[in-house]
């Protein structure tokens, strides 16, 4: 990070509470299950909308505050781990462009969202950190692309890091 970016990082950019923002999801999280009587793939359908109903809210956010837009597919790579650390305090710790497959990869092995978290059997399949699938997936719309995100690997499923797909269609 440049000084311009460690100025505006430490001084401009307002911060979240970590627990503040897991108590929230959390809660979120127990009213969907509560709401869709524990049926895990209709809590995923919510989580998601949930998901892109903050995408615009988070979109402006960012704009007023960063500027940077992703002009093709590829580059919502940068973009979207940039928007990622402002709004969430933490880049992703893997972020790669799969040219092959045209897909965008993001993981993290510490994730903001689901950190010490861990799912019982009752539940098992719920995407916990679904919601950042849906606020990619309509930031993208947002902007004029077509593609999908998807959470395929959750550490609250017992996997080593959170990994979502973004799929250009």
């Amino acid at each position: 990070m440049g000084v311009k970016g460690w100025i505006g990082w430490r001084f401009k950019m307002q911060k979240t509470s970590l627990n503040a923002f897991q108590a929230l999801v959390a809660a979120i999280i127990d009213y969907v299950l509560k709401d869709v009587e524990g049926d895990v793939k209709a809590a995923n359908d919510k989580l998601f909308q949930i998901g892109t109903s903050m995408a615009e809210t988070l979109l402006f956010e960012y704009s007023d505050s960063i500027g940077e837009h992703a002009t093709t597919f590829d580059g919502f790579l940068k973009t979207f781990n940039l928007a990622t650390r402002v709004m969430m305090g933490k880049a992703f710790d893997e972020a790669y462009w799969h040219s092959g497959d045209r897909k965008i990869v993001y993981a993290y092995k510490d994730c903001p969202i689901c950190e010490g978290v861990k799912i019982s059997e009752e539940y098992k399949g719920l995407k916990y950190c679904h919601i950042m699938s849906g606020v990619f997936h309509h930031v993208l719309a947002l902007r004029g692309f077509s593609g999908e995100c998807e959470e395929v690997k959750c550490k609250t499923w017992g996997d080593e890091m959170c990994v979502w797909e973004l799929r250009e269609r």
